[in-house]
């Protein structure tokens, strides 16, 4: 299921993959001090030891006066400014504060047909695990051997994409901002309790819920996101569980509609689908929930040297400009060690 979930997200995005493509996150941490940019290049190098979808990446480092000078709705700047530089690779950038050396980021947008956003969140906890162990943590063989991927031919899946950013493409800033909030964690039921207010307090007409659909693998690349829609009539009927129990189900069907999946041309028409397809739901309010990630945080060895407080992250600009429409949204959460941080958006 992972390998044809690969490579049904490769052909589900316009082609040729631009600048509004890409996927920016930020995972923080808590680190006695600051791992170098030597200690990201030999860390990374790891990751690329045959791995059949990336060969390569653009690594910098940035620095910061505070947190509060880098909040999520800037990332889009950063992905813009760097582009050319890594159009044909991913972004990789070692993220410090000034009013805190005790900080650090691991900030990189992957381009979303092939990378999604949970295997971005497990790149960023593998990439920290290896700098703090001195050995490859990525393991990348050993999960491909696990999942049974068959990698010889996913290199005619691979996009083209573009080497310069058009005029329309060039946002900085997203057109809408985020409402941070931390609670204590909850079970799924309640937090889609509270989706389903901010639903029917926009009057949206659809729920979008951003799914992953293999969170048991290993494997820290490959897009495996699903898009699932629950229609009005069915949220405001329905409790917090029910809508997950709802959305389960579409999960179930869209599965085996991937399975059918054999060549690349089943691939291709299915892909070029997906989008055309979302944008015949109007006043859509999205949800993408990671769920409970403690394990992956990075205290379970040398936690001193690198331990995760915070992950941040947005959809690309194609998808999440429309949470900037009348009736639309997105509400982003994810629990680490009983904290629920959420992130929803907000017109500008």
């Amino acid at each position: 299921m992972a390998d044809k979930m690969i490579r049904l997200n490769l052909m589900a995005f316009p082609r040729p993959l631009n600048v509004a493509q890409f996927y920016p996150a930020l995972s923080t941490y808590s680190v006695e001090q600051p791992f170098s940019l030597d200690d990201f290049r030999d860390a990374v190098g790891h990751f690329f030891d045959e791995n059949p979808l990336f060969s390569k990446c653009h690594l910098i480092e940035r620095e910061f006066e505070s947190p509060e000078e880098f909040p999520v709705e800037s990332f889009q700047a950063i992905v813009l400014d760097e582009y050319p530089n890594y159009y044909d690779g991913f972004l990789l950038m070692s993220v410090t504060y000034k009013s805190n050396p005790n900080i650090q980021g691991i900030f990189t947008a992957f381009p979303m047909s092939i990378q999604d956003g949970y295997r971005c969140f497990r790149f960023h906890q593998a990439l920290m695990s290896t700098m703090k162990a001195g050995e490859d943590r990525f393991r990348i063989a050993e999960a491909i051997a696990e999942l049974q991927l068959q990698t010889a031919d996913l290199d005619q899946y691979l996009p083209a994409r573009k080497p310069s950013v058009d005029e329309n493409e060039t946002v900085r800033l997203m057109p809408w901002t985020v409402r941070e909030t931390v609670e204590p964690a909850g079970k799924i039921g309640s937090f889609l309790d509270m989706v389903k207010a901010e639903f029917q307090k926009r009057s949206s007409e659809n729920l979008l819920v951003m799914k992953n659909a293999s969170y048991a693998a290993s494997l820290p690349f490959g897009n495996h996101l699903m898009f699932l829609f629950v229609p009005r009539e069915a949220v405001d009927r329905s409790s917090g569980n029910q809508i997950r129990d709802y959305y389960k189900e579409l999960a179930v069907e869209g599965e085996k509609a991937v399975a059918e999946l054999e060549t690349p041309e089943d691939f291709a028409r299915a892909g070029a689908a997906v989008f055309p397809w979302i944008g015949t739901h109007p006043r859509r309010f999205g949800v993408n929930n990671y769920g409970d990630v403690s394990r992956y945080d990075g205290s379970d060895f040398l936690p001193a040297k690198g331990t995760l407080v915070q992950y941040q992250w947005h959809m690309p600009y194609i998808v999440s400009q429309g949470a900037a429409t009348e009736g639309s949204g997105m509400h982003m959460t994810i629990t680490i060690n009983g904290k629920a941080f959420h992130f929803l958006t907000e017109r500008r």
